[in-house]
């Protein structure tokens, strides 16, 4: 009734409209000009919205990623869509990783400030990242590891974490516009101590096969709980393409990032950790071509890559060329890649297979070669296996055996031996799930994050097992209750304190009996990260630092009424005083929010 109501009176507005229309039309004899402009406002809008619904069901071809999806598996790696990341409760690439089972993040305070992720006691060496195909090198100041505070979750629309004993690999992916129709988002954030952060993109592809991709987010944290830990950050992504169809195509895209972090000083005074300010820039261009009929596709691609860095006192940079080959049917793949680069790894060659001879067994082998500066080089070999077992239960398992040289940057970093292996028993049954894996790591001397500067070393963790849990409950579609746990059973490694714990309550619904449309959606969501006491690392005399046991509480809300979405994130809601990383304060309570709303032009 109310919207048959809603529809008369929209009606008969529209009857009013057009006869004041006549009546001044015959008082004059003519139309007015405003008038026509009017009409013509409201026939050019309505116009245009009709394109603008018929374009975005066009779908045009879009440039096949770089690296190829091979056959794994199952379990092998956490994949997040781009609608999982929408609901993701991240702010970073760092707290996505907090996922896996055996990974600790050190927090370096409050938002803008480094979170490295140390991964069953290796240390800043123990999480590769990958952007569209290509590894992210660390460059500048910190010449040990990645920090993926730094990486913007914001300009990404799908993220792949693989996981090996020892070591985790993140694949990052920019978005691929695929349809005739622009896309815009914009993003718009605040928070305590006047935090701000603003985003937005725009994409757009024409059906004569030319593209592009604008997108920016900047991040502004003053500081908070500190005397100095004042940071802004500022990412843009540009992206060119030429796509001949589905068969060859040609893309270009740079990343330019422009950290600017205080150096850490504590409220006694003490400086913790180390300042940043500089330019980062990856660039890319390649030329693909594939084919195949039928099941079969081939590609091959030809890239060309620079990454560098100015500021801190630093300028370095690095070019690289290189050629990525595959092969795919749908239980069989096969790809190679070899890549020449200016600096510290100068050959880098690589290769996969993957097999599924039926539905219930899988497996794949990967090899990889690489020389670095000073005569070093890495070269290791690993296998998976999985199986699919009666009444909801599969097994995997995976081995990585060879040597690595943990930070090819630095000279004094030699190749050390890795014998690492994990085995994996899952099992589902409709609304329950859950997953157990035992892993073995070798010795290995691991580096830590260089911007901690109270905790400049770690020592050798030897051969360690580990056990990892984790499981999830749907007693109903809307609320799921999920957790992880993750324990070294032997050893004692630095960076990752044992009893490791993340649990966390969801509520999601659609509230599809009052809004029948679908377009309203709710996801609120409490969430607990606990340790027991452990070591963080080694002083400058070598003494180990005291990691205390500790306990965090986090909230969060998200509201989505079609493409326009709220969110409300609430840190430490117990107020404690413990930390991730000793010295380094998290605010009690501190708080963000913000909107973001995407649209089809």
């Amino acid at each position: 009734m109310t919207r048959d109501r809603g529809a008369s009176a929209a009606g008969l507005a529209a009857l009013l409209l057009l006869a004041v229309t006549a009546l001044e039309a015959q008082s004059t004899g003519q139309p007015s000009a405003d008038s026509l402009r009017n009409v013509q406002d409201t026939v050019d809008l309505s116009a245009r919205y009709l394109e603008g619904e018929a374009l975005a069901k066009i779908q045009l071809p879009v440039a096949p990623r770089l690296d190829p999806d091979g056959v794994m598996p199952t379990g092998s790696r956490i994949v997040y869509d781009p609608a999982a990341l929408e609901w993701a409760t991240a702010q970073s690439v760092g707290e996505l990783l907090l996922q896996v089972p055996g990974l600790y993040l050190w927090r370096g305070g409050w938002i803008g400030r480094p979170e490295y992720a140390s991964y069953q006691g290796r240390g800043a060496t123990s999480v590769e990242y990958y952007l569209d195909g290509l590894p992210v090198t660390p460059v500048g100041p910190d010449s040990v590891g990645v920090d993926p505070a730094l990486l913007p979750l914001n300009l990404l629309d799908r993220v792949e974490i693989e996981r090996w004993a020892g070591l985790l690999r993140v694949r990052m992916y920019t978005p691929r516009h695929d349809r005739a129709a622009a896309a815009t988002e914009i993003l718009v954030a605040t928070g305590d101590q006047s935090t701000s952060r603003y985003g937005g993109s725009i994409q757009k592809r024409f059906r004569s096969g030319f593209g592009y991709a604008l997108a920016a987010d900047y991040w502004n944290a003053p500081t908070y709980n500190a005397s100095s830990s004042d940071a802004q950050e500022t990412n843009a992504w540009l992206q060119l393409s030429y796509l001949r169809g589905e068969r060859w195509g040609l893309q270009f895209q740079y990343l330019g990032q422009t950290p600017d972090r205080a150096p850490y000083v504590a409220s006694d005074g003490d400086t913790l950790g180390a300042g940043v300010k500089g330019t980062r820039g990856d660039m890319q261009f390649r030329a693909f071509t594939q084919g195949g009929s039928g099941e079969l596709t081939r590609r091959l691609d030809l890239v060309f890559s620079s990454t560098g860095w100015s500021g801190s006192g630093v300028s370095q940079r690095i070019n690289g060329v290189g050629v990525v080959a595959s092969w795919r049917r749908p239980t069989l793949s096969a790809s190679a890649s070899a890549f020449l680069r200016s600096r510290w790894t100068p050959a880098d060659v690589r290769g996969a297979v993957g097999w599924a001879p039926t539905k219930t067994l899988t497996g794949s082998l990967e090899a990889e070669w690489q020389s670095h500066d000073g005569n070093k080089s890495s070269q290791w070999l690993g296998a998976r296996a999985g199986a699919v077992l009666p009444y909801g239960f599969d097994l995997s398992a995976s081995a990585r055996l060879g040597s690595v040289v943990a930070a090819p940057n630095i000279e004094t970093s030699v190749a050390q031996d890795i014998s690492d292996l994990t085995a994996t028993l899952g099992w589902q049954r409709g609304w329950v799930s859950v997953q157990a894996d035992v892993s073995q790591t070798s010795a290995f001397e691991g580096l830590a994050p260089q911007p901690y500067l109270n905790v400049p070393g770690l020592a050798t963790t030897p051969s360690t097992t580990w056990l990892s849990v984790g499981g999830k409950i749907a007693p109903v579609p809307w609320i799921i209750l999920e957790s992880r746990y993750s324990n070294p059973t032997s050893g004692t490694p630095n960076g990752n304190p044992p009893t490791h714990a993340v649990t966390s309550a969801t509520i999601r619904s659609k509230f599809f009996r009052t809004f029948k449309s679908g377009t309203f959606d709710l996801k609120a969501q409490l969430a607990v990260e606990s340790w027991g006491d452990g070591v963080i690392g080694l002083d400058s005399t070598a003494a180990p630092i005291q990691l205390n046991g500790a306990t965090f509480l986090r909230g969060y809300i998200e509201l989505a009424i079609g493409s326009f979405r709220f969110y409300y994130d609430r840190i430490n809601l117990t107020g404690t005083r413990q930390t991730y990383v000793p010295g380094y304060r998290i605010p009690a309570y501190g708080s963000t929010y913000g909107v973001r709303w995407s649209f089809v032009n």
